[in-house]
């Protein structure tokens, strides 16, 4: 079974956040309604800045938190990942 990371809380998440940002090594992935992203994923979001992908809602809707909160994007691309 694949561990899970739960947060419980939005100070939990802004950490997460505040460490993936302190890793040179890690880079974001550019958000693009086209692309397929996966749960954690590293992004960085033209509007909102750098995020990771929280949770994938349906097969068009991942939700995201970036500092200013969670946002919910739209996909274009069917996304063949595993929904939770």
């Amino acid at each position: 079974m694949v561990h899970q990371i739960k947060f419980e809380s939005v100070e939990q998440k802004l950490a997460h956040l505040n460490s993936l940002m302190t890793i040179p090594s890690i880079n974001p992935k550019k958000y693009d309604e086209n692309e397929e992203y996966q749960k954690m994923d590293y992004i960085e979001h033209a509007e909102f800045g750098i995020g990771f992908i929280e949770e994938i809602i349906s097969k068009h809707e991942v939700r995201a938190f970036f500092p200013v909160g969670e946002k919910v994007l739209k996909q274009k691309k069917y996304l063949v990942t595993q929904l939770n």
